[in-house]
């Protein structure tokens, strides 16, 4: 059988549409099987599961929030994922809708590099999520704050009143940890960042942890919503214990010389490091 590549869309991008289809003429006039998929944030990780044996790529055609869900399906695969953005912000996608039939000529022709990411690990009952940006435990639609108490490496870390707290890769530091006063993480760092949400205190700061760091989120008396990625949640009852870890998983994601490195996508999408100006220039 034919290596395969596999191609996701968001709901909103016809699968019958010119992007696609000139993706899928491109890949397959090179030998390759291709197959599709839309995605919706509501599939659990391992929809893809029977189009993985053979996939060589994956292409994310849409958003960050696609991307983010394409991750956690080829990370235990171990399939690289190109990204092309369809969608508003597209930080994490390199190639921009249009562009894809030359960007997927240049990956057949090897001239490409693969970018780690590490995945975040979510336990708690007998249950496992993936995340690539960040693992939150928040309050939900409550007015109450709610207390946490944090442990890192089996140590006493805190206990924070407040909304939530969030744990974040790198990956997702310029996500919505970035929209709460957390650091700007560069990719290569391999680097855990903890922050509460909306402390309930004037001195509570985020903190930057080893990435091999274990993370322990307990509830002593209320009941919380774990959510990954925002997009898979959970109802945490009263006493329950959140474990996050990055147990080494990873996504490897297709970059290309000459494109957009990462200060310069901190310039065009966030305006990071632009001098101010007084409207004349």
């Amino acid at each position: 059988m034919a290596d395969a590549v596999g191609i996701v869309c968001h709901p909103r991008i016809d699968i019958g549409g010119a992007p696609v289809m000139e993706a899928r003429r491109r890949l397959e006039q090179r030998g390759f099987r291709v197959w599709t998929y839309c995605a919706t944030a509501e599939e659990r990780p391992g929809a893809l599961e029977g189009e993985l044996n053979g996939t060589r790529l994956i292409v994310s055609i849409g958003g960050d929030g696609t991307l983010l869900w394409t991750a956690q399906q080829a990370a235990a695969a171990h399939i690289p994922v190109l990204g092309i953005n369809a969608g508003r912000l597209g930080f994490l996608t390199q190639v921009q809708l249009g562009e894809e039939g030359s960007a997927l000529d240049r990956w057949a022709a090897g001239d490409f590099s693969l970018q780690r990411r590490a995945l975040l690990e979510a336990r708690v009952d007998d249950r496992v999520f993936l995340a690539l940006n960040d693992v939150t435990v928040h309050k939900g639609i409550e007015i109450n704050l709610i207390r946490i108490e944090a442990f890192v490496d089996g140590q006493s870390a805190g206990r924070f009143d407040a909304d939530g707290v969030i744990v974040s890769t790198p990956t997702g530091s310029t996500g919505y940890a970035l929209s709460l006063g957390g650091p700007i993480v560069h990719p290569d760092v391999r680097a855990i960042v903890f922050m509460p949400l909306n402390p309930h205190s004037l001195f509570n700061r985020p903190i930057v942890l080893p990435e091999q760091s274990h993370i322990a989120l307990r509830l002593p008396s209320a009941s919380a919503i774990l959510t990954c990625d925002g997009q898979q949640t959970y109802a945490l009852r009263p006493g329950a214990e959140v474990r996050v870890a990055a147990p080494g998983l990873q996504v490897d994601l297709v970059q290309f010389s000459g494109g957009r490195n990462f200060f310069e996508l901190l310039r065009r999408k966030l305006r990071w490091g632009l001098p101010l100006t007084d409207g004349d220039e």
